[in-house]
């Protein structure tokens, strides 16, 4: 039911890109509650170093799709080039025949010209062998021409194709290079940002499924109603399984990046979004007033979660952190989940229904 991930236009090079597109909000999701200037420094080092490599990739990959672009035109030009040059020596091969016999009929009329009229006691059938030859003559001097004309066609088409094989042949090599080169950017770029992330405490399976969310998604569920949200209006969760609205997934996962650098770990979720199906059937099982009406849960907008891990218990470090912290991201312990029914690990987020 989770939005599916963005794999994309070369599709190998999507998947590149993707893996930096964790830059952007790296400062807002890696500040700590009380974060000391020195580590202030130091996430701003990060946020420079990220953005000048993923800038790099980008005009990189930009760079190659128009040169990739190029070279399928030049594939397009060499293929034609070769089919005229297909064409012409068809046309050249059917004159053979004709060239052939209009010098065998020449070679049959040896008398004909003045000389032979002159020297002939048939005048009629010399004049009109005459007027025969002078024919065939101006037949075979057209087919010839139009056969020269052909030949240099011919020679200036195979120069070119033998030009444009040379040039697109070399241009995928260069391009081919170039993408080996992009490959060994990204793998850097990404291990150098992974390791940071490890050093200072963070899941990075975490943080890059938060870049890959984009919060505009939860437009596509406007006017769908509650439980029955489609799969590109919701992003997935690094908790397994689990997945919100797009603008509650990205607010929820900076809001985990911080409690991650507080607690050491990422937060635990029991429930997050619920279809209709998935409330139809907690409902059921559950005693009155303690499930919402299948159709009413905030679980099934997409904007609920419910918390493990300590959150569960109210008073608790877990607890009294997120109630201290999470309006920051958007995300509250609501007033009714204080006293009746009473439920310390369900919290919301603040935004319109769909």
């Amino acid at each position: 039911m989770a939005y599916s991930r963005r794999h994309g236009g070369l599709a190998v090079l999507a998947v590149l890109i993707m893996a930096l597109l964790v830059v952007p909000g790296v400062q807002t999701a890696f500040a700590p509650v009380t974060a000391p200037a020195a580590a202030d420094s130091d996430l701003d080092k990060l946020k420079k170093k990220a953005d000048e490599a993923k800038n790099e990739l980008e005009k990189a990959t930009k760079e190659y799709t128009q040169r990739e672009e190029k070279l399928e035109d030049a594939q397009d030009k060499l293929v034609s080039t070769l089919h005229d040059l297909q064409r012409t020596e068809l046309r050249l091969s059917k004159m053979r025949e004709p060239l052939a016999q209009l010098g065998s009929t020449l070679y049959m009329q040896p008398n004909a010209g003045v000389l032979g009229i002159m020297t002939s006691d048939k005048l009629d059938q010399d004049l009109e062998a005459e007027a025969h030859v002078l024919k065939l003559s101006d037949d075979r001097q057209a087919l010839l021409d139009e056969a020269n004309g052909l030949r240099e066609k011919q020679s200036d088409l195979a120069s070119q194709a033998q030009e444009l094989q040379t040039e697109t042949q070399l241009e995928r090599v260069e391009l081919e290079g170039e993408l080996e080169d992009l490959r060994a950017k990204s793998k850097e770029s990404t291990e150098n940002l992974t390791d940071e992330l490890k050093n200072r405490g963070l899941d990075p399976e975490a943080y890059f499924a938060g870049a890959e969310c984009d919060a505009s998604v939860s437009q596509n569920a406007a006017g769908h109603p509650n439980g029955l949200l489609p799969q590109n209006s919701l992003c997935e969760l690094p908790q397994d399984g689990e997945s919100l609205r797009g603008d509650a997934a990205v607010d929820f996962m900076k809001m985990n990046q911080a409690y991650a650098e507080r607690f050491g770990e990422s937060m635990c979720l029991t429930s997050s979004y619920r279809d209709l199906s998935k409330q139809q059937s907690l409902y059921a099982t559950k005693p009155p007033g303690m499930a919402a009406v299948p159709g009413t849960s905030n679980h099934g907008w997409g904007l609920a979660v419910d918390l493990c891990g300590g959150v569960q218990n109210q008073g608790s470090p877990q607890f009294n952190w997120l109630e201290e912290n999470s309006t920051k991201w958007g995300w509250f312990h609501p007033q009714w989940a204080y006293s009746n029914p009473f439920e310390p690990w369900h919290w919301e987020y603040e935004a319109p229904h769909a």
